[in-house]
């Protein structure tokens, strides 16, 4: 079956494309047939990434390689020791994995077909984005990751996501698993502004934002009538990506 190129995303010597599968090949597994015709109906498509080498490197997430091609070698590590902490650390809290897969050199990678959804973004040096507990996939040598510790007693203590997430930095494409289609993804830029959120539809940021957990309204009355509980407050300069459609269903 021959893929569609939906995405790219091009760095220094590497570039990024995300392909999609217009059909799901059942014809050698009648136990999922019943699944895999529903799924196709439903619009389910697989999804892989293709990533090309030009002499520059790319890290991906252990486990998610289907095959490579060329003069590329591979090499599994936590960073050192610290780097292992940080990673142990990343995996106790926030489902990081402990180590990381670097591939470098001069050819091409496919990562196993999934039916998630995959977005493209570039770090500029100096930027730092937080990306939602395991949804880094892969990145393009020369950015980094690491833990995103909530600011704030109120989200630490009252937000129903996780305490720790994923930052990133550095410089180079990365790609972050999203719940929805990318056509989905609502960004929205923040200049000394407030956003707020009830619910855990926020993906991705990026900038200095800060975040707390606010009552959604001052008085006990209002609280009571609206209906509305705690949600969470953004605030500071950056774009916030959302996935309003994410709870649809």
């Amino acid at each position: 079956m021959n893929g569609t190129v939906i995405a790219r995303m091009d760095g220094l010597q590497s570039s990024v494309e995300v392909i999609e599968y217009p059909t799901l090949n059942i014809s050698r597994r009648p136990d999922v047939a019943a699944v895999a015709y529903y799924a196709q109906h439903m619009g389910l498509r697989l999804r892989q990434l293709h990533i090309t080498l030009n002499g520059g490197g790319a890290v991906i997430e252990p486990g998610m390689m289907q095959f490579s091609k060329g003069a590329i070698t591979t090499n599994t590590s936590a960073g050192g020791a610290w780097g292992m902490l940080k990673r142990v650390l990343q995996q106790r809290l926030n489902n990081e994995s402990v180590f990381r897969t670097t591939f470098q050199g001069s050819g091409e990678i496919y990562t196993e077909p999934t039916f998630d959804h995959y977005l493209l973004t570039r770090i500029q040096p100096g930027e730092e984005a937080v990306v939602d507990d395991g949804r880094y996939v892969a990145s393009e040598q020369g950015v980094d990751t690491g833990l995103a510790v909530k600011n704030s007693l109120s989200s630490v203590f009252f937000s129903k996501d996780e305490v720790v997430r994923t930052r990133i930095s550095g410089s180079g494409w990365c790609v972050v698993q999203s719940p929805v289609a990318t056509s989905e993804i609502l960004r929205v830029e923040l200049n000394n502004e407030e956003l707020r959120v009830d619910g855990d539809i926020v993906v991705f940021r990026r900038g200095q934002i800060e975040q707390r957990v606010e009552v959604a309204t001052k008085s006990m009355v209002g609280l009571v009538t609206s209906g509305e509980g705690l949600v969470n407050v953004y605030h500071g300069n950056g774009q916030i990506w959302l996935a309003p459609s994410e709870h649809g269903f």
